[in-house]
C-alpha cells in the first residue's frame, strides 16, 4: 500500500496505466485500488465496478494507444477530505501530450475507491 497520496497516485499513473505487463498491473491495482472500486468514464455508459473490469478497461485504452505512457502535470496533485485531483497528459513519448484530463479520486484507508475521469477535447 502506498504510504502518502503522492505516492498512491504515482502508482495509480505509473504502475497501473502506464504498466504494459498484466501481472505487475494486476499485482499493482491489488495494493492500490479497493477490491470494489468504482471507475467513471466518460466513454462509458456504466460505471466499471472492480479490479477485473479495470484491467479490461486499461488493456482496451493500451491497445486502442500503443507506446501511449501517462504522465501527471508536475504540481497538480491537490487533495483534502480524502478527495484527490490532478492533471495528466497521455502519448508517445515523443508527443507526450496527445491527450490531456485531469482525474479525481476518492481515497478511503490508503486506497481508491472512485475515480472519475474527465478527458479534454482535443484543441483545435
Amino acid at each position: 500500500m502506498a504510504t502518502t497520496i503522492s505516492d498512491l497516485i504515482h502508482k495509480h499513473i505509473d504502475n497501473i496505466w502506464s504498466e504494459t505487463d498484466p501481472k505487475k498491473r494486476r499485482i499493482a491495482i491489488s495494493e492500490v485500488y479497493s477490491e470494489y472500486c468504482r471507475v467513471y468514464d466518460p466513454f462509458f455508459e456504466d460505471v466499471i465496478v472492480g479490479h477485473d473490469a479495470l484491467m479490461g478497461l486499461i488493456d482496451e485504452v493500451q491497445a486502442k494507444n500503443p507506446g501511449f505512457i501517462f504522465t501527471i502535470v508536475p504540481e497538480s496533485i491537490d487533495e483534502h477530505h480524502g478527495q484527490v485531483r490532478f492533471n495528466w497528459s497521455y502519448g508517445p513519448p515523443e508527443e507526450p501530450s496527445t491527450i490531456t484530463g485531469q482525474d479525481f479520486i476518492h481515497v478511503e484507508d490508503g486506497t481508491i475507491i472512485s475515480l472519475t475521469l474527465f478527458i479534454d477535447a482535443p484543441s483545435a
